[in-house]
């Protein structure tokens, strides 16, 4: 345990706590909208609240169509947040190579992103199949073009893709330089 001057003297490591920032949002706005998807009273209540800008609407052009812009960002940031608290579990001892081990799984390497992002995209066109072929399918508006889905939740995947790349696996808090005293 560190005390309350070590604290202190300790800044903020800006990359981590953007990444975590931008995931917070990220993910936040994903459950927000997952939840507004249901039929029942909770959907009703996000739909009608402050929240209803995240929430489905399917009388909006808009909101069916391109807020799917954020569907594989979102779930990218909730697999950041596992491998955040993944590493911060790991054991103390392990010190310095604690995060170079974490570096391994991480989002810089273009095959992994590539993967990542391709299995939740191929996840996220299951489902647009299944909102066109079957009876019934919910949440499914008569305002949604096939063809535009595809290509938003492609354009949703590039922004991942890229996006990984930036994410920071980093301690929020970092040890000041050492001065030379």
């Amino acid at each position: 345990m560190l005390c309350h001057r070590q604290m202190k003297n300790r800044r903020k490591n800006l990359g981590a706590v953007v990444s975590t920032g931008v995931c917070s949002v990220l993910v936040f706005v994903g459950f927000v909208r997952l939840i507004s998807y249901s039929r029942g009273a909770t959907g009703d209540f996000i739909r009608s609240s402050v929240l209803g800008v995240l929430g489905y609407n399917p009388d909006s052009f808009i909101n069916v169509q391109f807020f799917k812009v954020l569907a594989t960002p979102s779930l990218v940031a909730l697999i950041y947040f596992y491998f955040r608290l993944r590493n911060a579990s790991m054991p103390s001892h392990l010190g310095a190579i604690r995060f170079d081990r974490i570096h391994r799984l991480d989002f810089k390497s273009a095959v992994l992103r590539g993967i990542l992002t391709s299995v939740i995209t191929v996840h996220w066109l299951g489902m647009e199949w299944w909102k066109f072929n079957v009876d019934g399918f919910y949440p499914y508006s008569e305002l949604e073009i096939r063809s535009l889905n595809i290509g938003v939740l492609l354009l949703s995947q590039a922004l991942a893709f890229l996006g990984m790349k930036y994410l920071s696996f980093k301690p929020l808090l970092r040890d000041p330089p050492q001065s030379n005293e």
